[in-house]
């Protein structure tokens, strides 16, 4: 199954009592996921909070992005006391002891992936973008895209990159990305069809296999976002929120290809593996140099063109 949006009323009025307050709201570097039962917050890739409630709000953050940008003090060390580091004494210096949304952001910047880098940009250039992260699996509640269940060697749900609600014959319509950059090597192969295809098509049978759920996960995460205040302004997000018209779910994933400069793009070397690309996904390969182009890709519903 697929789900998604918070129904707690106690929950959502925790939050809207909180989030105003706390720095997120308005800040365009910032992506709030809207979960089942907890409240996801991005940045560059990285989940800065994950937000759940409990009687009250509870907030947790990886400890890797406690950890100061930059030292209080000129002493980077720690000293012993008794065969333990006394890390007691110097708390604070080492570790953001209050809630400080810039310094976790520094912090955080430290561990984002270049990839993920990427479609923090897209996203920052494409108001329409309503979910980031989608895990796939038969309960998605228990494989959330937090930073704490990356572990290596352990297993973790297919996930999408990013969901963009479209406009589709006239009716909202919710379409998804995968999105890599150039070099990764997913992208090509000279023996068989990349990984990518068949990463993409196992996304997309599991869309089909649940369109129904996805439809209404997506028009509750509409209705979050605007109850919330962070829907980032889209009219295309406030009409379903409002009217909670009939929704629409495309399970053809589009595939973002960027980071890449024209000689590479144009290079004997990529055109081979382009070509198996584009004869796979058609209209649905998305190429821009740099991922803060992607424009029309992204906030239209357009398979008209072959690039964004």
């Amino acid at each position: 199954m697929f789900d998604r949006g918070i129904n707690n009323t106690e929950f959502l009025d925790a939050l809207k009592a909180w989030l105003p307050k706390s720095g997120i709201v308005g800040d365009r570097d910032l992506f709030i996921a809207m979960r089942k039962r907890t409240v996801n917050v991005y940045f560059q890739g990285c989940s800065l909070f994950e937000i759940s409630y409990s009687g009250g709000l509870q907030l947790k953050t990886h400890f890797k992005y406690l950890v100061r940008p930059q030292l209080r003090s000129a002493n980077p060390y720690v000293s012993w006391k008794d065969g333990r580091p006394d890390i007691g004494a110097c708390m604070g210096d080492f570790f953001i002891d209050r809630f400080d949304i810039k310094s976790l952001k520094k912090a955080s910047s430290w561990y984002a992936e270049a990839e993920k880098e990427g479609v923090h940009k897209i996203m920052k250039s494409n108001d329409n973008v309503i979910d980031v992260e989608i895990a796939l699996s038969q309960d998605s509640q228990e494989e959330e895209a937090t930073e704490e269940r990356r572990g290596k060697g352990r297993r973790t749900a297919d996930r999408i990159d990013f969901a963009a609600l479209q406009e589709k014959d006239g009716m909202p319509c919710v379409v998804f990305f995968e999105a890599k950059r150039f070099d990764n090597g997913e992208l090509r192969s000279k023996t068989h069809n990349p990984a990518v295809i068949e990463q993409v098509d196992r996304y997309q049978k599991f869309i089909e296999r649940h369109l129904k759920d996805f439809e209404t996960s997506y028009r509750q995460v509409c209705k979050n976002l605007v109850e919330l205040n962070v829907d980032r302004g889209n009219p295309l997000v406030r009409r379903v929120a409002q009217t909670f018209e009939q929704l629409t779910i495309d399970p053809a994933v589009r595939l973002v290809v960027f980071d890449f400069d024209e000689d590479q793009r144009v290079g004997g070397v990529w055109e081979e593996h382009w070509q198996v690309l584009h004869d796979h996904f058609g209209n649905r390969l998305l190429l821009k140099g740099s991922p803060s182009e992607f424009k029309s890709g992204i906030s239209k519903y357009n398979l008209q063109k072959a690039a964004a």
